[in-house]
């Protein structure tokens, strides 16, 4: 009795971190491409160009070492392009702003679903 009692609460215990990892997109990735969009609109606007794409470049630092865990070398080189398109942009060539969303599309091409109108999970 006291081996399921164990088994139990220690299954109690672990769910609530399996389940956080099961989450498909992590919160995390949301958190990024929601900032990411934010900063491509920025600099296509011209708001702030220089330090939106030097944050652009930082971000995707962040998001680099997230596919790679993930073992996805589609993502890992979409984002080494748009970290080297926002170091372009913010050294002042803004046609590099392009490249920064075919980085983008690259990796969403092959790890977006879309489930809703409002919903995507990675595939």
């Amino acid at each position: 009795m006291k081996t399921t009692a164990t088994v139990v609460l220690a299954l109690s215990l672990a769910a609530p971190a399996v389940i956080a990892a099961l989450e498909d997109p992590p919160p995390q990735h949301v958190k990024w491409m929601k900032e990411s969009a934010e900063l491509q609109d920025r600099i296509r606007n011209g708001q702030d160009v220089q330090a939106s794409a030097r944050r652009m470049e930082a971000l995707y630092k962040e998001v680099e070492a997230f596919w790679a865990k993930r073992n996805s070398e589609v993502a890992v080189k979409a984002c080494r392009d748009i970290q080297a398109a926002a170091a372009k942009v913010a050294a002042g060539d803004a046609g590099a702003g392009r490249a920064i969303g075919a980085g983008c599309r690259s990796c969403h091409d092959q790890h977006r679903e879309k489930i809703s109108d409002t919903v995507y999970k990675i595939k």
